[in-house]
C-alpha cells in the first residue's frame, strides 16, 4: 500500500535533530535551544523532552506550547528555509509522497516578533511581499528536496480562524493568487477559546471564497475541538476535505451528508489521542469502535494523517500500523487514499 500522508503540518514537523542541528549553524541562542548556564547548545536528546507531549489533555495548551517553542528558531528565513529542507527530507523517508500545509500568516507574524517588530503595525503591503519571502524559500525547500528523494511532495496554505486582521490576510491572499500553479490548495485552522473553538469569521469566509477562485482545492479543520455541528456548517463551504471530523460520528445525518458530498476527512489518530483523550473515549463507546472505523462503515471517505508528527511523537509509519492494529478496512482506506492524491495531482498539474 502507498504511504501517502495527506495531513502535515510543516510547523509540527520540525524535529529535534533538525532544530539542534539549525540552532547550532545559525547561532540562534534562544534559552529554548542553549542553555546560557553551561554555555552550550542543548542536545537532540534534551530538545526532544521540551518538543513532544508526554500524555493525552484536554487542555491543547501543551500541544501549542510545543509549536511556540519550535517557532523560536523562525529567526530569519535562511532559517525557515533550512528547517523547511529539513522537513521536507524527513517526511520523504517515512512516505511515498505527502501535502505539507503551512502556515505562512504565523511563520511570517513570528519573524516579526523576533526582529522585535510590532506586526499589527505593519503595513498590510509589507507584511505580505515577507510572507512571500517566506513562501519562497518553502517552496525552494520542497523542491531541492524533491529533486534529492524523487518523491513527489505538494503544498498547501493554512489560514488561521484566529484571524487576527483582516487587511493583513487580504494583502496575503492577493500575493498567494500570484503563486496560485506552486499551491496545492488552501486549509484552515486554528482553535479559539470560548464556546464556539471552530469558528469562521464572515470576512475569512470571504476572502476564501474568493482566493477559490484560482486555488479551488479547500481542507477546513472541523469536528475535533467542536462537535459535528461544526462539520455540518463546514460543508456549507463545499470542502474537498475537512481535518480529523472525527465528531462527525455523533451524528448519522452528517456522516450521510458526507459520503453523499463524496468529502474526504483526514483522519489523524495519534493526535486525536493526545488532543482530545475525553472526547475519543466517548466516541468509541458511542459507535464501539474507533472513529475512523465507524466512518468507514458510514461510507464516507478517510485518509490518514500524521497532522504534526513532532509533538505528537509519532511518524506516518506508525499512524498506518496504528490504523491496522484499530480494525481499519485497509483495501478501503488504500482506495480513499488513491482518489484524493489524484484530485490533488491532477489540481497542481492542470494549474
Amino acid at each position: 500500500m502507498p504511504r501517502i500522508d495527506l495531513h502535515r503540518h510543516l510547523e509540527g514537523s520540525h524535529s529535534a535533530e533538525a532544530l539542534a542541528a539549525v540552532a547550532v549553524a545559525f547561532d540562534i541562542r534562544n534559552p529554548v535551544f542553549f542553555a546560557a548556564d553551561t554555555h552550550r547548545f542543548r542536545t537532540a536528546d534534551e530538545l526532544r523532552e521540551r518538543l513532544v507531549l508526554q500524555a493525552p489533555s484536554d487542555d491543547s495548551t501543551g500541544f501549542y506550547t510545543c509549536i511556540q517553542r519550535a517557532r523560536a528558531a523562525y529567526v530569519h528565513e535562511d532559517a525557515i528555509e533550512a528547517l523547511a529542507l529539513r522537513a521536507f527530507i524527513e517526511a520523504a523517508a517515512e512516505t511515498d509522497g505527502f501535502e505539507m500545509r503551512a502556515s505562512l500568516f504565523s511563520m511570517t507574524r513570528t519573524l516579526f516578533d523576533h526582529e522585535h517588530a510590532l506586526w499589527r503595525e505593519i503595513s498590510p503591503t509589507t507584511f505580505a511581499e515577507r510572507a512571500r519571502d517566506v513562501l519562497l524559500r518553502v517552496l525552494s525547500a520542497r523542491d531541492q528536496a524533491m529533486s534529492e528523494t524523487s518523491k513527489p511532495m505538494l503544498l498547501r496554505v493554512g489560514l488561521s480562524r484566529t484571524f487576527e486582521s483582516e487587511s493583513h490576510y487580504r494583502a496575503m491572499a492577493a500575493m498567494l493568487v500570484e503563486h496560485k500553479d506552486a499551491i496545492c490548495g488552501l486549509d484552515v485552522l486554528g482553535i479559539v477559546a470560548g464556546a464556539d473553538r471552530e469558528p469562521m469569521p464572515a470576512a475569512l469566509r470571504d476572502i476564501l471564497l474568493a482566493l477559490r477562485r484560482d486555488i479551488p482545492d479547500l481542507t477546513i479543520h472541523a469536528g475535533e475541538f467542536a462537535d459535528h455541528t461544526s462539520v455540518q456548517r463546514t460543508l456549507a463551504l463545499d470542502p474537498e476535505a475537512i481535518g480529523h471530523g472525527v465528531r462527525s460520528v455523533e451524528s448519522d445525518t452528517v456522516m450521510r451528508d458526507l459520503a453523499d458530498r463524496g468529502v474526504t476527512l483526514e483522519v489523524c489518530p495519534t493526535s486525536n489521542r493526545l488532543l482530545i483523550p475525553t472526547v475519543l473515549a466517548q466516541l468509541e463507546a458511542q459507535r464501539r469502535c474507533t472513529p475512523l472505523v465507524a466512518l468507514q462503515r458510514a461510507h464516507v471517505h478517510c485518509v490518514l494523517g500524521s497532522d504534526d508528527p513532532t509533538p505528537m511523537g509519532t511518524t506516518f509509519d506508525r499512524e498506518h500500523t496504528l490504523a491496522a492494529e484499530l480494525g481499519v478496512d485497509m483495501a478501503q482506506l488504500e482506495r480513499d487514499t488513491d482518489r484524493r492524491w489524484k484530485q490533488l495531482v491532477r489540481r497542481s498539474t492542470s494549474g
